[in-house]
């Protein structure tokens, strides 16, 4: 049964599907959105109406590649320490959020899916993402290579047991032995298989497209790069439309050239923004962890330590699984930083919010409930300035957050 309406925002700028609405407004009716339109809203005896002072109302973020924040991370740490990642980014405009794991031992993993399992039945997460452990060691990145493992169908059969059906999303190298029939299987068992920290070929990955792999974990970071004679998972990945694309647009993971590019050879469907957030987001500089790797973050930028640990980012042939310091380790970026970025760039304000809510929210199976700023689904949106510097914040009809002096 639905409510009745509970209460009117209007703003200088409602980011719809269709387009934006300047100025516009947007009923709610308990937690959920029961109309959207141009304009002043209409007179309704009362139904109170909430100025928001002529700024942006985006729909709330939807960020499907996160570690962590506030100081505390997914992939260590309590169920405590893990509500306190998922509320910071709450905070910062991310209403929902897949929880990503990095490569561990198999059972620290199945340990850790199960914990966070716990925490999406209760609505705090929305599933979660294996970021590992089938990953080429050639291309680790910052994750640890004495734990990555030949895709095994065993192996994924118990973290999908312990994920107890909120496995959203497994990130895998296509070249690997056995890849083939993990991404066939996962396909049967309803979870995203993307394609990333891998050496493959364009020819391979285009193979993997095939067997249904439908998704790019973080495009062009910890893969191998894009060549005019060898195109590689850059290139496979941009060619095929059912391809959706992660981009990290926080100024240090890519160009903003390369931003501009990926948005227009993806085109506005399926581009995806997100942090790959690790523990340090929002924090100051100093020392960190992601997974077992130990990270120094300096200025912002997360990198792995000289005495990380077992691993790092790595070359191919001889030189695969030799650690690397200085290795970009995740960000410190949130979602409502990345958009800001992506906005500076150059892309358009609607390929944003799509980016950044709709395409994501789609993909995970959620744009019957969330992602948009449309009738009949969740009230999730945030509150911009016209510098697109974050406002306030609202989840399923409540506020979250809100700056001083916003709301008249």
């Amino acid at each position: 049964m639905s409510l009745p309406p509970s209460g009117v925002l209007s703003a200088g700028h409602v980011v719809t599907p269709d387009a934006v609405l300047s100025p516009g407004w947007i009923r709610l009716a308990g937690s959920r959105i029961d109309a959207v339109g141009l304009g002043e809203p209409p007179a309704e005896p009362g139904l109170p109406v909430t100025s928001l002072r002529g700024r942006w109302v985006l729909p709330g973020f939807v960020d499907m590649h996160v570690h962590g924040g506030g100081g505390a991370s997914f992939t260590e740490g309590t169920a405590e320490d893990a509500r306190r990642a998922a509320e910071f980014h709450r905070r910062n405009g991310t209403t929902t959020m897949l929880a990503s794991l990095v490569t561990a031992p198999l059972a620290d993993m199945e340990a850790r899916a199960a914990m966070l399992a716990g925490l999406a039945r209760e609505g705090v997460i929305a599933g979660l993402h294996l970021e590992g452990p089938f990953l080429a060691a050639a291309r680790c990145g910052a994750q640890d290579p004495r734990h990555m493992i030949a895709p095994d169908a065993a192996a994924f059969d118990r973290l999908l047991a312990r994920a107890a059906g909120w496995l959203r999303v497994i990130t895998l190298a296509p070249e690997l032995p056995g890849a083939t029939d993990l991404i066939t299987a996962a396909a049967q068992a309803g979870v995203i298989a993307a394609v990333g920290h891998t050496d493959a070929t364009a020819d391979v990955t285009a193979a993997a497209v095939d067997a249904g792999a439908s998704h790019a974990t973080h495009l062009f970071n910890g893969m191998r790069p894009l060549h005019h004679r060898e195109p590689g998972p850059v290139g496979a990945l941009l060619d095929r439309d059912e391809v959706s694309c992660e981009v990290i647009a926080d100024g240090v993971h890519l160009h903003d050239t390369a931003i501009r590019l990926v948005a227009r050879a993806a085109g506005p469907a399926r581009l995806v923004l997100i942090t790959d957030a690790m523990a340090a987001a929002g924090m100051p500089d100093g020392r960190y962890q992601l997974g077992s790797m130990r990270v120094d973050v300096a200025g912002g930028v997360a990198r792995l330590a000289a005495d990380a640990g077992s691993g790092g980012e790595a070359g191919s042939g001889a030189d695969a699984g030799r650690r690397v310091s200085g290795a970009i380790a995740g960000s410190t970026a949130t979602m409502a930083s990345v958009v800001r970025h992506a906005v500076a760039a150059g892309l358009p304000v609607t390929d944003v919010a799509a980016a950044a809510s709709t395409n994501p929210a789609r993909v995970l199976g959620l744009a019957g409930r969330t992602g948009a700023l449309w009738p009949g689904l969740d009230a999730d949106l945030v509150v911009c300035d016209e510098a697109f510097g974050l406002r306030a914040v609202m989840r399923r009809g409540e506020w979250v957050t809100r700056s001083r002096g916003l709301i008249r």
